[in-house]
């Protein structure tokens, strides 16, 4: 016989408990397949509770498989239902999830795990990190976004809380080509597709050309999560040689010749990991390449609008009349990472493939979000804060440069000198030191970078780390920089 107590200090509902304790009382052998359960009238009564709730608590062990209940009979214990004590979290699963699931699922969850580990190392008390590519927190313009957010519900929130348009939301497509247009590329709104992040926008892109044989044209290094996207996505990716002014053109046109790629990526604005960006040259030269042997090219401008040294040179979109080019963008670099908004400036056939695999995949994007952006952009504030952003972050990249020109000798590393963005790729001189024994250098100087072996589809015989200043100010990064000087004096030394 069961006994049924409640604890009335518990924050789990009374029918929850209720169905516990008959669960438990299952599992435990104190009740077995045909036994009675009180009736909903005789358990409410006994326990000082409406009725509805035990009915509720037998309604949910029903569709459970744990109780029979039948009009005008007593609810019974099934008699399918296994009266083995419950299954432990530590107990073997019925299923191998390891072989069912695709090669790339499971090479996914130990990179993950990976990267776990590796948060979990930079936590240590005063350590100063160099790997976080995301906007400083302490930048973040939240007063004026929150703003923007409660005027939005407060006046369009039955418009946006629906499924909205696959393309996204259209006040923001449109805001988002007109804007495009300070940088050389022409598009309207048709031609404008919202996603969920950059990221997201690589991933489409890679799903509508994904076929048997398929291939991408990267440039090596390139940006670490583009990988894996291929790999999901089984493509093969066809690495070229990137050199101090950006992909190498010639060796490029090789593989376009001799292999055929379905699609070239590239980041010609600071690329990720280098920071390096490429001439106009560069670029006229890349995309007369792909008009002649008629292959697409997806340029990456996820930090577009962070131009803060010389000149500004106009994205390869711009000089697009073949509708060849599909360009993404971000506001995830400049804004905040977890608004998650970017897109795809594409030709109108292209935006329209992509919405279609966007909406069997996850419908729409988040309306509520890209209305309070296209208000915050609207209100003059998203380039008020672009402005700040220069403002700060030339002064913190002029501060790295100066930095590492003090501190570190060039027969130990050499770098990169971005025209803006975040990043330094640095390059160390031939060590006999392991990979091993140079990451144990940097963790004893309290300092962490991210090793340059992520951003290869292969290993390389040299030894590189990227930078990141995103997240670090003037003061972090001079002591970032004294910190990383002492572990190259300890790798060099042999100590």
């Amino acid at each position: 016989m069961l006994l049924f107590t409640l604890d009335e200090k518990s924050d789990e509902p009374v029918f929850r408990q209720i169905m516990d304790r008959i669960r438990r009382g299952i599992g435990e052998g104190v009740v077995v397949p045909g036994d009675a359960l009180p009736s909903t009238r005789a358990l409410a009564e006994s326990l000082g509770i409406h009725r509805s709730t035990v009915a509720t608590a037998y309604q949910e062990l029903w569709s459970l498989g744990y109780v029979d209940l039948r009009p005008g009979a007593v609810p019974r214990v099934r008699s399918r239902v296994a009266v083995a004590p419950e299954r432990t979290r530590d107990a073997e699963s019925l299923i191998d999830w390891e072989s069912l699931s695709t090669p790339f699922a499971s090479e996914a969850r130990c990179s993950l795990e990976r990267f776990r580990i590796d948060m979990l190392s930079q936590k240590q008390q005063d350590l100063i990190s160099f790997c976080r590519l995301e906007v400083d927190k302490r930048l973040f313009p939240l007063d004026n976004f929150r703003t923007c957010l409660n005027r939005v519900l407060r006046e369009q929130h039955g418009q946006l809380l629906g499924y909205g348009d696959a393309a996204g939301y259209a006040p923001l497509r449109a805001s988002i080509a007109a804007r495009l247009q300070m940088h050389g590329i022409r598009a309207t709104e048709r031609e404008i597709l919202l996603t969920n992040g950059s990221q997201h926008a690589i991933d489409l892109v890679l799903r509508m050309l994904a076929r048997p044989g398929a291939s991408v044209a990267i440039e090596s290094p390139t940006y670490g999560e583009l990988l894996p996207l291929v790999g999901m996505n089984g493509m093969r990716p066809i690495s070229i040689p990137f050199l101090s002014g950006g992909m190498d053109l010639d060796a490029l046109e090789r593989v376009l010749e001799e292999d055929r790629p379905t699609i070239v990526y590239t980041m010609p604005n600071f690329q990720n990991p280098t920071g390096v960006s490429t001439t106009q040259a560069h670029r006229e030269r890349l995309l007369g390449l792909c008009e002649r042997h008629r292959v697409p090219l997806l340029e990456d401008g996820f930090e577009e609008e962070m131009k803060y040294f010389g000149k500004v040179t106009l994205p390869i979109k711009s000089m697009d009349t073949r509708g060849l080019v599909i360009y993404c963008g971000t506001f995830s670099k400049v804004l905040f990472p977890g608004v998650r908004i970017g897109w795809i400036a594409a030709s109108a056939e292209v935006v329209e493939r992509l919405s279609a695999l966007l909406r069997f995949s996850e419908l729409s994007t988040g309306a509520i979000l890209q209305a309070t952006l296209h208000d915050f952009c609207e209100q003059g504030y998203y380039d008020r804060h672009i402005s700040h952003m220069h403002r700060v972050f030339r002064k913190r990249m002029q501060t790295m440069l100066k930095s590492l020109r003090a501190n570190i000798p060039p027969e130990r590393a050499t770098w990169t000198e971005p025209a803006g963005g975040y990043l330094v790729w640095m390059t160390l001189a031939p060590t006999g030191a392991s990979q091993a024994e140079i990451r144990e250098a940097f963790r004893a100087s309290g300092v962490a970078v991210v090793p340059g072996r992520h951003f290869f589809s292969s290993d390389q015989p040299v030894v590189n780390i990227r930078l990141s200043i995103a997240t670090l100010d003037e003061r972090e990064i001079e002591e970032g920089v004294r910190r990383l000087a002492r572990a190259l004096g300890m790798i060099y030394s042999g100590r």
